[in-house]
């Protein structure tokens, strides 16, 4: 809590200041879930601390076509807000339509402030961006100084946020383009030491259960410095009262944790060997009848196979891939299936074993027909779209694109394609 209110300390003076526009918060990885958290702590009536209204976007970033695409997602959260109001009688707002020819972003900014006037907002109309896909970073950061720029003058009330990563921010040269228009804030909320003080506050550090807690605490701490002797001194420790206890589903996060350091320290032999211990430890945890460990299982391998590809060890990533499908089919999570095959695809594909390759697209493709079809944008279908699109540019499979397309259109929809891998100016 006390962090959550250094959050909201630091919008509100960025908020006070007239000029401002755009928040670049400079976030770590581990502070992330903070600022999802102070939004939430916002959007709620009993907890906010301020009277601004925050809305998180997510579409992805495609250059000369985000600004419509913004329109779109904020129009729907609009409706959504809407439904939420005490006061029946206030009229739902609808956007302005767009003068012909308005260059992005200016029909968005215009929609924002129709809204913001259309329900007399107390306070400001915070927009979180938060992009799924990012195709273009120089054009992205080209569009955030216009954003800056244009809302500057009339748009009072309007701002908007976005995280950056405080060890290599990617918009530096956004803040020092435009002095007091976007500001960069250092959120340092030192979450390392949060999670110790959370972790002594819970107690019962004689037991097992609190030791492991504890343990694991000061792991993920020494691996986010980065300390790797101390993270494997800690994860010794949390592995060794897991074995005491037979606790083979908490041995599994130790382990992944430690595969991260090791590989992150490019010490990839160690990082298998830790892999190979967190499957071993899935097994075990099956044998004992832990249902959550069949789950586990299969996470491990997929993040084995991670590190296969980056070794460029491609036939044994598309071999450990391909032996885990019927693992994940096991299992009620049908897109861990899709993913499975989809990667199994690309590995043979850049082995160029395009056979194999081919097979594995189509029986994604295939299971994928019977899976709800309201799961599927979630899944990575749409990628294992592109990969059989690839694969049909080969001579062995000319010919068979239109019968694909027409399955992923059925499966997906007519705008099937990862919109954030299309050059700007081409449909969906």
């Amino acid at each position: 809590m006390r962090r959550l209110e250094t959050l909201s300390d630091q919008w509100q003076e960025f908020a006070e200041q007239p000029d401002a526009r755009v928040l670049c918060w400079l976030v770590t990885p581990d502070e992330y879930a903070m600022v999802d958290a102070f939004l939430a702590m916002e959007s709620e009536a009993e907890t906010a601390a301020s009277r601004d209204l925050f809305v998180r976007l997510t579409c992805p970033f495609v250059a000369g076509r985000y600004g419509e695409a913004l329109l779109r997602e904020f129009v729907e959260k609009a409706a959504a807000l809407h439904q939420g109001l005490e006061d029946p009688m206030t009229p739902a707002w609808q956007a302005p339509a767009a003068a012909p020819g308005a260059p992005d972003p200016l029909p968005f900014l215009r929609a924002c402030e129709s809204f913001i006037a259309h329900y007399e907002l107390p306070g400001l109309l915070a927009l979180l961006l938060s992009p799924s896909e990012i195709a273009d970073r120089a054009a992205f950061a080209q569009w955030l100084a216009l954003i800056a720029r244009t809302a500057l003058p009339r748009m009072a009330k309007l701002r908007f946020i976005l995280c950056d990563d405080a060890r290599t921010p990617e918009l530096a040269a956004v803040v020092q383009g435009q002095p007091g228009r976007v500001l960069a804030v250092r959120a340092d909320l030192d979450m390392p030491a949060a999670r110790l003080e959370v972790s002594e506050a819970a107690g019962y550090l004689d037991t097992p259960g609190g030791k492991y807690r504890h343990a694991f605490v000061q792991l993920t701490n020494a691996l986010g410095k980065p300390d790797l002797a101390a993270a494997e001194t800690h994860g010794t420790a949390a592995l060794a009262i897991t074995t005491a206890e037979k606790w083979w589903a908490l041995a599994i996060p130790v382990h992944m944790a430690l595969a991260g350091g090791l590989t992150a320290a490019k010490r990839n032999e160690d990082a298998n060997r830790s892999y190979l211990q967190a499957e071993s430890a899935a097994v075990e945890g099956q044998k004992a009848g832990d249902p959550l460990c069949a789950k586990l299982r299969v996470q491990v391998r997929l993040g084995r196979g991670s590190l296969l590809i980056q070794a460029g060890a491609w036939r044994l990533a598309a071999t450990l891939y391909s032996e885990s499908v019927p693992l994940a089919k096991a299992l009620p999570d049908p897109a861990m299936v899709i993913d499975c095959h989809r990667l199994a695809s690309l590995c043979h594909e850049q082995d160029k074993q395009y056979q194999p390759a081919w097979q594995q697209g189509v029986d994604g493709l295939g299971f994928a027909r019977g899976v709800d079809k309201a799961a599927l944008p979630q899944s990575t279908l749409a990628y294992l779209g592109e990969s059989l699109a690839r694969l049909c540019k080969r001579g062995e499979f000319k010919g068979l694109w239109p019968r694909i397309e027409r399955e992923l259109v059925s499966l997906l929809g007519p705008k099937w394609r990862p919109t954030a891998h299309l050059p700007a100016g081409r449909s969906a």
